[in-house]
């Protein structure tokens, strides 16, 4: 990049940090690089600027890299990193225009992770950047001394399960035999209640708390456990190598840090949204940028911000929401006085002058995460203004042209879904049962069903390198549809799914009839 324009960009991230200031926005040093398109390609599909190997970093390059070059899109307009201090990449080949943009985005991040409390925990939990650093290094040594064969199992295995990690990211996870101690404890206080009685005729719920204690005293977990290979690292009977341990450590704790950022996805990008939106206004508004600029601005801006019919867009909808909440507590649209107007055109009319509204989106991106926005304020209004519609696709008869029709517009349903999909992510709800199955260490796992059976092919995956990571055969309690001829769902059939390392072997148990799913 010549001198120039690295010298303009210079001048102008000031006083996007100044607008960011003026704004109220917590601020830092942040590193920005200006990079190759490849290098950019390299970081998305690594997810940071350098990692361990492992062939799914390839793979996405190469997907990224042939989108790039074919259609001249798939590089996202920034890439920050939540380190200490935060990094942003730019690309050389982008216009000036795009890379302040890219500039004015990155500071909302920055803000975003400063102070939301959640991506503060994420922060707290590990250094990220300087980790995978590390991890960089100490994998190679691993793959070049024990062969590449051995580390691609033991990565792609780590992989597999990675995501099942407990809703809760912040609880205190309790070693397990305090654990059983507390709950043991707990059980013989109650005895002891019941035993001062001065009557106490009936011994059968004496003798169910004795019979529970005797089972909690050598069952592990003592309770059933979300933590998938932390569980693996502290029980397996394999006598995992200590490299191996390091590889499945570190890879969970790359996904826990990661999961803390999704859980506020949709919060963070439509907060950097609604704050470049600010910054190139001001930077418009003081002639930094020009008439022309602003134009091209004002394309881009469109096109991230252009809603899909096919999937959510976060930065649509995240400034969507942040943009109704400024507007309704500006207004006093909240509250007991607004709820209990009788005024059937209240959401055009009401004005209380309240004024809150700045003082309310700083509030929601300091405290909140996704679930909880949504919870909160995706109320029937905001749902059918925004249209958060469920969408198919038809042939038009008349025309036979694609096009999208809704299918879903009821707000209590889509809140469902969406209250779903903002607590699972699409990972299934799979508890360790019992790490010492037929007392014989096998693993005994319940897949918990929310809706949506197993995928066939990623389960009897997920169970071959669970059995890698094991070395006892594995089991998973699960569910397939009952359907009749016409392929309705009539009720859920109860599986038991075994691999021993050599066969899968399925029992098919009880069935239940289900009214809806």
């Amino acid at each position: 990049m010549k001198k120039e324009r690295l010298q303009r960009l210079n001048k102008i991230e000031d006083h996007i940090r100044k607008f960011a200031e003026e704004l109220g926005l917590a601020t830092t040093e942040v590193e920005f690089e200006i990079v190759s398109a490849r290098k950019m390609i390299e970081s998305m599909a690594y997810k940071f600027t350098t990692n361990f190997s492992h062939w799914s970093h390839g793979r996405d390059y190469d997907k990224l890299k042939t989108i790039y070059e074919h259609h001249g899109a798939g590089i996202p307009y920034e890439t920050v990193w939540n380190s200490v201090p935060p990094k942003a990449f730019l690309v050389e080949t982008n216009p000036d225009i795009l890379n302040i943009l890219v500039m004015a985005h990155v500071y909302g991040h920055v803000d975003f992770n400063l102070e939301n409390r959640y991506m503060r925990s994420a922060s707290d939990y590990m250094d990220l950047a300087r980790e995978a650093r590390s991890a960089e290094q100490r994998f190679k040594n691993y793959e070049r001394k024990y062969g590449l064969t051995t580390y691609e199992q033991t990565v792609d295995s780590a992989f597999s399960v990675c995501w099942h990690l407990p809703a809760d990211l912040l609880a205190e996870q309790e070693d397990e035999e305090v654990l059983r101690n507390r709950l043991i404890e707990m059980k013989r206080e109650r005895i002891r209640s019941i035993q001062k009685r001065e009557f106490h005729e009936d011994k059968s719920e004496l003798e169910t708390l004795k019979k529970e204690i005797r089972i909690l005293e050598r069952k592990t977990p003592p309770v059933p456990d979300y933590d998938i290979l932390r569980y693996i690292l502290n029980r397996s009977p394999k006598q995992l190598a200590e490299w191996q341990k390091d590889i499945i450590s570190t890879i969970r704790d790359q996904c826990k840090f990661f999961e803390f950022q999704k859980r506020c996805k949709l919060l963070n990008e439509g907060w950097a949204t609604y704050v470049h939106e600010y910054i190139m206004r001001r930077l418009y508004d003081e002639s930094l940028i020009t008439p022309e600029e602003h134009q091209k601005y004002a394309r881009y801006h469109s096109q991230v911000t252009q809603p899909s019919t096919k999937s959510l867009n976060w930065y649509n909808l995240g400034l969507k929401l942040y943009h109704d909440l400024e507007y309704r507590w500006d207004r006093g649209m909240f509250g007991s006085d607004f709820r209990e107007s009788k005024d059937p055109y209240k959401w055009q009319n009401y004005d209380s002058k309240a004024g809150k509204g700045r003082e309310k989106i700083f509030e929601i991106r300091k405290n909140y995460t996704d679930r909880m926005a949504i919870e909160e304020f995706f109320d029937d209004q905001f749902i059918h203004d925004a249209q958060v519609y469920l969408w198919n696709e038809e042939i038009d008869p008349a025309t036979g042209e694609k096009r999208q029709v809704i299918a879903e517009d009821n707000p209590e349903r889509i809140r469902k879904i969406l209250k779903s999909s903002f607590s699972l992510y699409g990972t299934p709800v799979i508890t360790i049962e019992d790490g010492n199955h037929l007392g014989n260490q096998e693993l005994y796992l319940k897949h918990h069903f929310t809706g949506q059976e197993l995928n066939p092919a990623l389960e009897a995956g997920a169970l071959e390198n669970l059995y890698f990571l094991w070395g006892k055969p594995i089991h998973l309690e699960t569910v397939e549809f009952i359907r009749n001829n016409a392929g309705e769902t009539k009720g859920l059939k109860t599986l038991i799914h075994t691999y021993d390392g050599n066969t899968h072997h399925i029992d098919k148990g009880d069935s239940e009839e289900v009214e809806s799913l």
